[in-house]
């Protein structure tokens, strides 16, 4: 999978992946960091046409398909300001393992979707780019001088 630049030369524009809600296709990833996790409810609202999240059940009387989900604030770097990825159970526990290791071992988190058995589901990946090995003198910078 690539990262996605602008201007790349292909004349295909990526304007969805430098949006609040960012949504990649198959074989685009967005590299985030981590903000927040939050707990709410969502529902679909047929007046707005959209979703909308409330902290309470007392807010979902017009709301259909309401559940329960996870709001993961991430920094998008390639956005270069913050975005919400809604996440479902499953998709949590994949995104906390990897966590777990980019605490554990530090890279960078990179944010994709895939389409498995007929449905669109969010997957995060570590890339962990080891450091150039080499020697490292310690000088101080007056000995430089």
């Amino acid at each position: 999978m690539n990262i996605i630049q602008e201007g790349d030369g292909s004349g295909r524009t990526y304007d969805h992946l430098t949006v609040y809600f960012p949504r990649p296709c198959e074989g685009e990833e967005i590299p985030i960091y981590f903000i927040d996790l939050e707990e709410k409810m969502a529902g679909w609202s047929p007046e707005l046409k959209r979703t909308l999240y409330v902290d309470d059940i007392a807010g979902t009387e017009e709301l259909k398909r309401v559940r329960n989900v996870t709001l993961l604030k991430v920094y998008n770097w390639l956005r270069n300001a913050e975005s919400v990825i809604e996440l479902s159970d499953p998709e949590r526990i994949q995104y906390e393992d990897v966590m777990e290791e980019f605490v554990n071992k530090g890279g960078e988190i990179y944010y994709t979707r895939k389409k498995i058995d007929g449905k669109i589901v969010n997957l995060f990946r570590l890339k962990n780019d080891k450091p150039a090995q080499g020697y490292v003198k310690i000088r101080s910078l007056a000995d430089l001088l």
